[in-house]
């Protein structure tokens, strides 16, 4: 629940509220309280604690973390690791574990975990002016996020494309051209101000069938809420 907690507040930009609800998978002296699911938070703790300038309090968690894993941690746990040490390790060189939390084949495994560290590497990157190769890991990012449905990541990815230079991708003629039959219906629906019982009368459809039709087309239309349809589709006509 604190993990949840925590993710959310994440998405909906509250660092401070993200980094409390993480901190406290942790005990006061940063060691994990469970032994599973605390050390596969310490990205994410990092995460929160990189924007809100918590980096030494996250650090210390970090090397709790490494003295519970032994001498021989998990291959996922190593990748974790190394995502928080880029962020809040201010003796290490964070492009040095960076690469190393996503280069390995074996990420592959945890593509999510992955993207955002590629995500990381990325706006590391940027920051210190290498636009080109930020653009290359972004375009990774991009792809894997709207994969798996990751909206919130999708829409990161796209602000840092825009950071680093990259227009806005230019629409085609038809924005809904991608979608199958049916999704279009319901989107064309869902922008007349339908509710999800409505277009599923109307289609035959269960309200939960609609729902997840709209959760999976939003990434491919590059919106991340309901909304935008309307003005997606005055912009078609």
């Amino acid at each position: 629940m604190l993990r949840a907690c925590g993710l959310t507040a994440m998405v909906l930009g509250d660092g401070d509220g993200a980094f409390r609800h993480l901190r406290t998978l942790f005990a006061d002296d940063g060691d994990p309280l469970d032994p599973f699911l605390s050390p596969r938070c310490v990205a994410e703790l990092a995460v929160a604690a990189h924007r809100t300038g918590r980096r030494r309090e996250a650090a210390h968690v970090l090397a709790r973390v490494r003295r519970s894993q032994g001498a021989r941690p998990t291959t996922r746990m190593t990748l974790l690791m190394h995502h928080a040490a880029a962020l809040v390790d201010e003796d290490a060189d964070p492009e040095h574990h960076f690469q190393l939390a996503v280069v390995n084949p074996e990420a592959a495994r945890w593509p999510l975990e992955r993207a955002r560290a590629r995500l990381g590497y990325a706006i590391w990157l940027r920051r210190h002016r290498r636009p080109l190769e930020a653009r290359a890991q972004l375009t990774v990012v991009l792809e894997a996020a709207t994969r798996l449905g990751a909206r919130h990541l999708v829409e990161s990815a796209c602000g840092e494309l825009r950071a680093s230079g990259v227009a806005e991708a230019p629409s085609s003629a038809d924005p809904l051209s991608e979608l199958t039959a049916q999704q279009r219906q319901i989107v064309r629906l869902a922008a007349d101000g339908l509710s999800n019982r409505e277009i599923g009368e109307q289609l035959f459809l269960s309200p939960r069938t609609v729902g997840s039709h709209l959760y999976n087309v939003y990434p491919k239309l590059g919106i991340s809420s309901r909304h935008q349809l309307r003005d997606l589709l005055v912009c078609e006509k």
